[in-house]
């Protein structure tokens, strides 16, 4: 396996500075000849001449982007990014290919991919396509961060807590939240306030906001949960 820059684990990195960029290809040639590109430009990048050696790598958690074959020689580049779109990973991908025919390239689109380019590709295209995707790992990488720090203070909640955390974002009174869980209103008030300080909240749009991210499903009737945190 070829790798551009060592893998920094200072955690004091921004995110920006730990973007990656993972380019699957069996074409020994192209794939040395985009590592040498990314690291003339301080751009880290790993390379991997098979999908099951990317497949076997461990991801340390920075935001990136994969740049794939869509034909590689131990398996179909196109389905392996299925894969990945099924695990919900937020790594945003580009294919390459020498040759992509329309139906090819209108589902790598339709997959939701970035973009299809093809071999041999022109530096700058290749470096305005990795902006691109950077651009797009970057936000997908903030979102998710928000969601999981989000779901780890949710974890933290009482049964009680989720209750009141859920009364809340239905916009509901407290007196109205302590006749549905059988308690006192100034109880409810306490609750509340140790809920709102738990997951770091302050005002009630982002409590609906929270409410949404971590999977609650509202109603008159009263929260149910459609995700497990």
């Amino acid at each position: 396996m070829e790798t551009g820059d060592d893998r920094d684990n200072d955690r004091e990195c921004t995110a920006a500075e730990r973007f990656v960029v993972h380019i699957v290809d069996d074409d020994d040639s192209f794939r040395t000849s985009v590592l040498r590109l990314l690291r003339s430009k301080n751009i880290r990048a790993m390379g991997y001449a098979t999908l099951a050696e990317f497949e076997r790598t461990e991801a340390d958690g920075s935001p990136g982007c994969v740049l794939l074959d869509i034909c590689m020689p131990d398996g179909d580049g196109l389905a392996m990014f299925e894969r990945l779109v099924g695990d919900d990973s937020v790594l945003p991908v580009i294919f390459v290919s020498a040759y992509a025919d329309i139906p090819t390239s209108v589902r790598v689109m339709k997959s939701g991919a970035l973009d299809i380019l093809v071999k041999p590709v022109p530096g700058e295209q290749l470096l305005e396509a990795i902006d691109h995707a950077r651009k797009v790992a970057l936000r997908r990488y903030a979102a998710h961060t928000e969601v999981s720090g989000l779901l780890e203070r949710y974890r933290t909640l009482t049964d009680r807590e989720r209750a009141v955390f859920a009364g809340v974002a239905e916009g509901k009174l407290n007196k109205q939240v302590a006749v549905e869980v059988g308690a006192c209103e100034r109880t409810i008030k306490s609750e509340r306030a140790k809920m709102m300080k738990k997951l770091q909240l302050t005002r009630l749009v982002d409590v609906v906001r929270a409410a949404e991210m971590v999977g609650l499903k509202l109603s008159f009737d009263g929260p149910t949960t459609e995700r497990q945190p």
